[in-house]
């Protein structure tokens, strides 16, 4: 006799991910756990007294999305603060004009703050000044922070109280913009974020964060999103701590693989913690890495990059190296090292089993023409890139990226067919966290207006109705068991299969080519995360 569960989904179009079975109708989950895939009538036959049953009503039911890059406290924090996206705001007179408002019922000396904002969406295509941020808010510190997280604008006030003068020094790895003339800070700033946080220090009160976090949880639920990897550049101890407090505080949902910040990587050896340490609900990943050409040259220099990569193996951390440009992608294959795999070990958790240690990664790859793209493939590195980059500013990089790179920005086609290691991530906030519009734009190549990114080997055709891009299974697998892979994780999560931890969302839209233009609206009816229904919407 079938074993009872606790939890029996029917009814359902199951894409399970799994090459054993990738179709089903059921699926049924006993604790954590799934315990049973199949027809309806085998899945009934677990049910018992105290089992719910859900009708799927004939929709989608997708293993859990797991968003392989995102920037979880820096999205909490933008939901409080002043929307300066291209939806809003398109130039600085409304930029100007949104934000004294937002002073206006501001305590006088408290931050006013604005995120999202993409200069090449404003008609002077530049951030403001301090001065320009002085006349409607000279009362409060300001900070603007740019929709790539990698610049930002403080105003005078807000200047002085993180001691930027004429005087004071660039960051190591960033630039303080000054007026050519008299030397004085702008207010614009590049690769500042960690200066400006240790002469800072925290901004914002407890109970604004823990709110801000909240309303992301469950904002994330309902997109479908079940695991998150955190990818900050600058997470140590003091960040470790916090998302514990989070996750067992039950403010934060979803699972939680944090990357360590490279120069961190001795403040977690110093606590016992390596690649792994934690549980399924908040664990340690990849050590990250910056590689970035925002002074000129890249940042760090290859043979500094060499190094980093070197102390962080010897601690047995995989590394996470961001690199946007074509330049930066070259310089990290061209270090066969950097990408090495490293040999499983015992798991810290006391049990003799080996763990598999995940690929080393690149995030974004960004600008891969086809000789970079043979490179990466040879690399055996895995990518975590975003194809919600062309949904959301497909129609803006046409204006402002190098005609010759453009169809080979964001080329989940390419990837795939060169059978790279492929997940994605939003990189939320930097764009919205929903999965939907990338796994849509992977399909079909179209951006948010309905443009078509040609690719290579796949022009535009005539009527702009067929798109290069890769199936749905492959998108959809990006997010789910690819994503898993790239944190390492495959063997619990990321498929819907029986002993599989029973990660789960019910889309509300079909996933057939006819319904594919609803794919960017989506949202989960129904979002489990071990077995519990965290996210319940409709008569589901």
């Amino acid at each position: 006799m079938p074993s009872s569960a606790n939890l029996l989904l029917v009814n359902a179009r199951v894409l399970t991910m799994d090459r054993r079975m990738p179709h089903a109708a059921a699926v049924a989950v006993s604790g954590h756990h799934i315990v049973a895939v199949g027809s309806d009538s085998e899945i009934l036959s677990h049910q018992a007294p105290w089992s719910e049953v859900i009708d799927c009503l004939g929709l989608p039911l997708l293993p859990g999305i797991n968003d392989a890059h995102c920037h979880v406290l820096a999205t909490a924090s933008s939901l409080s603060s002043v929307d300066c996206g291209p939806a809003c705001i398109t130039s600085l007179d409304q930029l100007l004009s949104a934000i004294a408002s937002r002073a206006e019922v501001t305590p006088s000396g408290q931050w006013v703050r604005g995120s999202g904002l993409d200069p090449g969406s404003l008609a002077e295509r530049r951030l403001p000044t301090r001065w320009e941020l002085d006349s409607v808010a000279s009362g409060n510190p300001v900070r603007i922070n740019h929709s790539s997280g990698h610049a930002l604008a403080l105003n005078s006030l807000g200047l002085a109280l993180a001691g930027i003068e004429k005087a004071t020094p660039d960051p190591v790895d960033g630039v303080i913009d000054r007026d050519p003339e008299t030397g004085e800070p702008t207010g614009v700033l590049f690769e500042a974020a960690t200066f400006l946080r240790e002469r800072l220090g925290p901004t914002r009160s407890q109970e604004e964060f823990i709110s801000g976090v909240s309303r992301l949880s469950k904002r994330l639920l309902a997109c479908g999103i079940t695991s998150v990897q955190d990818a900050g550049p600058e997470n140590g101890i003091q960040q470790w701590q916090i998302f514990k407090s989070l996750v067992e505080d039950e403010v934060f949902r979803p699972r939680v693989v944090m990357m360590a910040g490279v120069r961190n990587l001795d403040q977690f050896a110093g606590s016992n913690l390596g690649w792994g340490s934690g549980n399924r609900s908040l664990s340690l990943g990849h050590a990250k890495i910056m590689l970035t050409l925002t002074t000129g040259s890249l940042q760090p220099a290859p043979e500094d990059l060499a190094q980093l990569g070197s102390s962080a193996r010897k601690l047995g951390f995989p590394v996470a190296i961001h690199a946007i440009e074509q330049e930066a992608i070259e310089a990290i294959v061209s270090l066969p090292e950097l990408l090495k795999p490293l040999p499983a070990y015992p798991a810290r958790d006391g049990t003799v089993a080996p763990r598999s240690v995940p690929r080393s990664r690149i995030e974004h790859c960004a600008e891969c023409p086809p000789p970079v793209m043979d490179m990466v493939a040879r690399s055996g590195a895995t990518v975590v890139t975003q194809p919600g980059f062309i949904y959301w500013r497909g129609d803006s990089y046409r204006q402002r990226v190098a005609p010759h790179l453009i169809p080979h920005l964001f080329d989940c086609g390419a990837l795939v067919a060169r059978g790279v290691p492929l997940a994605f991530g939003s990189d939320s906030p930097v764009i919205d966290p929903s999965p939907w519009p990338g796994i849509y734009s992977a399909i079909t190549s179209r951006t948010l207006t309905g443009g078509h990114y040609p690719r290579p080997g796949f022009p535009c055709a005539p009527n702009g109705q067929k798109g290069p891009g890769i199936s749905l299974q492959n998108a959809v697998e990006a997010h789910t068991l690819g994503a898993a892979r790239a944190e390492g994780s495959a063997s619990t999560k990321g498929v819907i299969r029986p002993d599989m931890l029973a990660d789960l969302i019910l889309l509300d839209t079909g996933l057939e080519e006819e319904s594919l233009h609803r794919l960017p609206r989506a949202q989960s009816l129904v979002t489990i995360v071990g077995g519990k229904i965290l996210w319940r919407q409709g008569s589901v």
